[in-house]
């Protein structure tokens, strides 16, 4: 997801709706991997003691 999400950045330099349909165009599940990697990415940001971070 994160591969796929940069490389449509050398194509649509913005966050718009071209980027995003750019993205599902290269990996059709993209928004669901994005909503898990955000979910996991919020969690670890909970759970680790602030000195880890």
């Amino acid at each position: 997801m994160i591969v796929v999400h940069e490389l449509a950045h050398l194509k649509e330099k913005e966050h718009n709706k071209a980027f995003y349909q750019l993205c599902e165009h290269m990996l059709p599940d993209y928004h669901q991997l994005e909503l898990e990697m955000r979910l996991y990415l919020t969690q670890m940001e909970l759970t680790l003691p602030s000195g880890s971070r």
